[in-house]
């Protein structure tokens, strides 16, 4: 006989919402986590907490032996100020989820609520909520937990909101689904002068237009496959007319298709970052930041997305070139096969990280029964 449990009065929009309203960024996300725990404790689950931070996986097994299936949704908001007059606004000022983690998770919790009264036949799934998404640093802490590391994980499915896509479209890809892609910080230093007598100083100017003009041609090296630069920001010197700069900085970010790709970008701006400095008798230092593998999904898994939706009777897109943005969960899919998908958000939708943009509701029922429909082709057929 079925467990009775306190699951009628949950509402996943409801629960969605008020995520909305209290979000947190990543790595701070405690009061978050702490929410996800409680209601899956009030179905009568028993999560592994404290995951990497404060990421969470619950564990569901069948009766019999069978695969292993892990789901992931995140969770961490974005330093945005949300410009929307809905009655579900942050209550935190200048924190927003402007990227749908808060839609994410409310999925996945609609998923347990199922799961905790109708457990998978055979096998066991894995619920994961991963904190810190938006700066790539979740999984990979998260994969550091030996419990967790020493899974025999079978598929990994994920999913993420799409603005720009019909409402409830399915949309795929095999291999590379997500760039990968990284910050850089480039810091100068070499020493002030009198405007007036600049050859007395060390001025970074001309290295650090080198190095601009350097970068922006860096992916023409890589012509068969895609690869990108975008300059994000730079400062030289100080705003006084008399005083020749002593010191610059640099910020881009680079992303390619294929990981390997990124990496060899990487050593061609820390060589040329080398090169220019040593020419000019400047001090300089490389730094990486927000470091993201690429996404890449097996066709297997691939093919099992677009048939659970179809069988649904959900539209299904497949992509012809990758997205050119990138996903943290590209850690648990270099560590064990599966697919990530997304679901459109409407094509008039605000964009993600929008001051505007608001999850659409309608997508959680939608996303919930993808899953759940995977978990009946693999667990329960």
């Amino acid at each position: 006989m079925e467990k009775t449990l306190p699951t009628q009065n949950f509402d996943p929009i409801l629960f969605r919402r008020t995520l909305h309203q209290f979000p947190e960024l990543s790595g701070k996300e405690q009061t978050t986590a702490q929410r996800i725990i409680s209601q899956l404790n009030a179905f009568g689950l028993t999560p592994r907490t404290n995951i990497g931070g404060h990421g969470i996986v619950c564990e569901i097994r069948g009766t019999r032996p069978g695969t292993t299936t892990l789901l992931r949704a995140d969770f961490d908001a974005l330093p945005i100020v949300e410009k929307s007059d809905h009655a579900h606004c942050s209550q935190h000022p200048g924190v927003m989820h402007a990227c749908g983690h808060d839609g994410h998770t409310a999925s996945m919790m609609a998923v347990a609520r199922h799961l905790a009264s109708h457990p998978p036949v055979s096998g066991s799934v894995l619920l994961l909520f991963q904190p810190a998404e938006e700066t790539g640093t979740g999984a990979a802490d998260m994969l550091r937990d030996p419990w967790l590391a020493g899974q025999a994980v079978n598929n990994v499915f994920a999913y993420h909101n799409l603005p720009g896509y019909p409402l409830n479209t399915v949309i795929t890809r095999p291999e590379t689904f997500a760039c990968a892609s990284t910050g850089v910080t480039i810091t100068l230093e070499g020493k002030t002068s009198h405007a007036a007598k600049p050859e007395n100083g060390i001025n970074p100017t001309n290295t650090l237009i080198a190095l601009m003009q350097e970068l922006q041609q860096l992916p023409t090296r890589f012509p068969d496959v895609f690869s990108l630069v975008t300059i994000i920001h730079a400062t030289l010197g100080e705003p006084a007319f008399g005083t020749a700069p002593g010191d610059a900085q640099l910020l881009a970010t680079l992303r390619s298709e294929q990981s390997d790709v990124l990496k060899a970008m990487q050593h061609a701006v820390e060589a040329a970052t080398r090169t220019y400095s040593e020419q000019t008798g400047l001090h300089y230092q490389v730094s990486w930041q927000e470091s993201f593998n690429a996404a890449v999904n097996t066709h297997h898994h691939n093919e099992l997305v677009q048939r659970a939706a179809s069988e649904l009777g959900l539209p299904v897109y497949q992509l012809q070139e990758p997205m050119r943005w990138s996903e943290d969960v590209a850690e648990f899919l270099a560590c064990w096969p599966g697919a990530l998908f997304c679901v459109g958000s409407g094509e008039s939708h605000p964009q993600l990280h929008n001051p505007d943009y608001d999850f659409p509701d309608a997508l959680i029922e939608t996303a919930s029964a993808l899953f759940l429909h995977l978990i009946e082709m693999l667990h329960n057929r």
